[in-house]
């Protein structure tokens, strides 16, 4: 009995080094706090003489639509894709890219070499590789999972999941925006994504600074007041955006549907593969600032074009909601809106947003 206590002893021990070692692993963010921005070759400031092309775009950190993951719904298994899988869905993305050719590219569940879901792989340096001399030259980033342990049976290894903004202009200045965390217990918080914002600023050879905001919303929120708190945090920023007369793009994946009257609503919940409010979030938003998809669009017959999330849950067997948008102020005129899908199906799960913004000069 003694030596059974003492390896008893032992083990615990043991195991509470081990959560202590991951606890302190994690990376905890204020509330707000300036990243870097940097330029790795000579660029020129944007002219408002010429539109701001902007993509933005959920990459599912390169996984390609060949899992059915543990988190997806219920019955999903897989942890995470295989190397040739992300070196595929890199390839894919470096096409798309290349093709629509934005200003600014605003990429979402994005990994670096520090995630060893991904195989330890720099997926932004790997993008910016493969577009060659189309590369961009400026860049910020805003981590929102990192640690060097995550103790969860289906993902047990290091993170490092961030947002990244990819511009053809210098960028001024960038901040991060810690959005409300879910409400969980204290181990499960610790180790849980940590919702932003990661806000950039240009200014044009007209001397116009304009901000481009860049987000990813809680995936899990229906039922408690998480997604409202997100969207009110986004708009204080926007607020006071507005307040110093800076336009603004704001883009990303909101996980949230449309203020469409219910009927992207109404209709995942007769399927039964949908977890969303009935009252979305981003009503607020709707009804202040222009939107793509705007909400014409999403009333309207042709309301399938603008879907831009394709479940990995086998029961959807095609685009069947909009959840990824761009906002923006009231300065800017919009042209070419599109959602991306017909050579994108088998990327993600979501779809390139993409749309062409026009700032006359005063």
């Amino acid at each position: 009995m003694k030596y059974l206590l003492s390896a008893v002893a032992v083990v615990t021990v043991a195991l509470l080094g081990v959560l202590a070692w991951a606890w302190q692993s994690v990376v905890w963010y204020e509330p707000v706090v300036e990243v870097a921005t940097s330029c790795d070759a000579p660029t020129s400031p944007w002219s408002q003489q010429q539109p701001l092309k902007v993509l933005s775009y959920n990459v599912q950190y390169m996984a390609s639509k060949n899992y059915f993951f543990f988190y997806d719904a219920e019955g999903g298994t897989d942890t995470q894709p295989s190397l040739e899988h992300t070196r595929w869905t890199l390839d894919q993305v470096a096409n798309i890219v290349r093709n629509e050719n934005p200003d600014l590219l605003l990429l979402q569940e994005i990994n670096d070499q520090h995630d060893a879901r991904t195989h330890y792989v720099d997926q932004v340096a790997e993008l910016q590789q493969r577009l060659g001399e189309m590369a961009y030259p400026c860049r910020a980033d805003a981590h929102y999972w990192q640690a060097g342990m995550v103790l969860h049976p289906k993902v047990f290894g290091a993170v490092s999941m961030k947002l990244t903004t990819l511009s053809r202009y210098p960028m001024d200045q960038a901040r991060r925006h810690q959005l409300p965390l879910m409400d969980n217990d204290a181990i499960t918080q610790r180790f849980y994504f940590q919702r932003a914002l990661l806000e950039t600023h240009l200014t044009s050879v007209e001397g116009q600074e304009v901000a481009v905001i860049n987000t990813h919303f809680d995936a899990w929120g229906a039922g408690s007041d998480l997604m409202q708190r997100q969207v009110a945090t986004a708009q204080a920023v926007l607020d006071e955006l507005d307040e110093s007369n800076t336009p603004w793009i704001f883009g990303g994946d909101f996980n949230s549907l449309p203020p469409d009257n219910q009927q992207q609503w109404q209709r995942l919940e007769d399927d039964g593969v949908g977890e969303y409010d009935a009252d979305t979030a981003l009503t607020p938003l709707y009804d202040r600032y222009g939107a793509v998809p705007a909400l014409q669009d999403l009333m309207g017959d042709d309301v399938a074009k603008w879907y831009t999330h394709f479940s990995n849950d086998p029961r959807v067997t095609e685009p069947d909601r909009t959840i990824d948008y761009l906002f923006f102020s009231n300065a800017w005129q919009v042209s070419d809106a599109h959602v991306r899908q017909s050579d994108t199906l088998d990327v993600s799960d979501h779809l390139p947003v993409v749309a062409t913004f026009h700032l006359p000069a005063k």
